[in-house]
């Protein structure tokens, strides 16, 4: 089952994907799915997890550089997914923007979840803002 709207997203940035079908057919609904929920995972453990542990990661920085875990994840995700699927990965120039796209399409999800989910930490009410 293809979902149109994480194709039209990956393909408004990296174009038009028409001579490589595994990308619709497959690889951009896995990633799709995988990054969210892997930014729901991220965003409990940083809100529920550690926010309510202790009031240590309720700063700024913290939130930081768990986005760029967040970002780092997203790309590991995207390429892997595409380069399993693919598997003559080199020939593809398609595949390092892909990874990068969905590191910002991560991040952009991580901080939709986190204004969403911040309400249930006892620390980290503030964070980010």
């Amino acid at each position: 089952m293809s979902v149109a709207i994480f194709e039209f997203l990956y393909e408004l940035i990296i174009g038009p994907v028409a001579n490589y079908p595994d990308y619709r057919n497959s690889i951009f609904n896995t990633v799709a799915v995988m990054s969210i929920v892997m930014v729901i995972i991220v965003c409990l453990i940083f809100y529920v997890g550690l926010g309510r542990w202790q009031p240590v990661f309720c700063k700024l920085h913290h939130w930081i550089v768990t986005i760029f875990i967040v970002a780092g994840l997203g790309f590991y995700i995207a390429y892997s997914v595409a380069c399993g699927t693919l598997g003559n990965y080199e020939n593809d120039a398609k595949i390092i923007p892909f990874g990068f796209i969905n590191a910002i399409y991560s991040i952009l999800s991580f901080i939709m979840f986190s204004f969403l989910l911040k309400r249930i930490s006892i620390f980290c009410k503030r964070t980010p803002i």
